[in-house]
């Protein structure tokens, strides 16, 4: 293993979880391709991605759990609950598929669904709008709430099967199919990100003989950062939202999906060393940009 992974994972994890809290989701999609980019075992960077997201996400999850909507018809029981409850049900089986691949054709065919998967994200994350609305939610349907139950199945399998946490598949769910206003999509991504996180990463986390101490000690060095990073980007997510840049938010979003596939093609095909500085580089510059976007919406809201 890389010695040097004991200090880049903080970092990681910092800027990572900064971007995640921004966006609601768990930073796997730049854990896992530098957890492998620095030597990692592909099954030990997928379980690293998802278990670093619990102590990072839960104190944020906490205090914003009630604010969902758990009313009657509100969004906590008609989509939380329904794609929760999905997630759960397939994501202790992706670590048995993730290993039965492996050991079949190697570790290239995850790193290649890891690329497609985000590519049609990225894809769909550009072409689609925000939902704005003022005042109350618009319901949810009983066809809705199966679709969503639909989602949580899909959900829960990929995240568990390449480290991403779920969230940055059911954002753009929300957003497109759901309607759902970003005020509400952050806070229910945060928490469904918890959810299958747990569950799925703590499949990674037992081997046969007992816990894997190296999964358990990196993912606690990113969560080390993804502690102070959550949070803060969180409260800028309320920030630029309350400003009325809720569109900029859904696309700026195509940044994560832009450039996690070409930083593990890179190193797919011997070009690890520029990998290796590009993927810090882009969370770095992501970073910068965010703080910077948030003082703007701060000084130039729009409604």
């Amino acid at each position: 293993m890389n010695e040097m992974i004991y200090i880049v994972a903080p970092i990681v994890g910092f800027i990572g979880m900064m971007s995640g809290g921004y966006w609601g989701v768990g930073c796997g999609w730049v854990v896992v391709p530098t957890m492998m980019i620095f030597g990692v075992d592909t099954l030990q960077a997928v379980g690293i991605g998802l278990l670093q997201t619990v102590p990072s996400t839960i104190l944020t999850v906490k205090r914003q759990c009630p604010e969902i909507g758990w009313k009657k018809g509100g969004y906590g029981w008609s989509l939380v609950l329904p794609i929760g409850v999905g997630a759960l049900m397939t994501s202790l089986i992706g670590k048995t598929i993730n290993t039965s691949i492996i050991e079949w054709c190697g570790s290239r065919p995850i790193q290649w669904f890891l690329i497609a998967f985000i590519g049609l994200v990225a894809i769909q994350t550009i072409f689609s709008r925000a939902a704005n609305h003022d005042g109350e939610p618009p319901p949810i349907s009983r066809r809705e709430s199966g679709i969503a139950f639909g989602t949580g199945l899909a959900t829960g399998l990929v995240s568990s099967m390449i480290g991403v946490g779920g969230g940055i598949l059911i954002r753009p769910l929300l957003a497109t199919i759901f309607k759902v206003p970003e005020y509400f999509s952050g806070r229910i991504v945060r928490l469904l990100v918890l959810v299958t996180t747990v569950t799925g990463g703590l499949t990674y986390l037992f081997r046969a003989g007992g816990i894997d101490y190296y999964v358990l000690g990196v993912s606690m060095l990113v969560a080390l950062g993804g502690i102070f990073g959550f949070p803060l980007g969180a409260k800028m997510h309320g920030i630029v939202c309350r400003a009325g840049y809720a569109q900029h938010i859904h696309k700026s979003f195509g940044i994560i999906t832009i450039s996690v596939p070409v930083n593990t093609i890179l190193d797919m095909y011997g070009y690890g060393w520029v990998s290796r500085i590009l993927m810090p580089a882009t969370a770095i510059a992501l970073g910068i940009y965010l703080w910077w976007f948030t003082r703007y919406a701060a000084k130039h809201p729009i409604q």
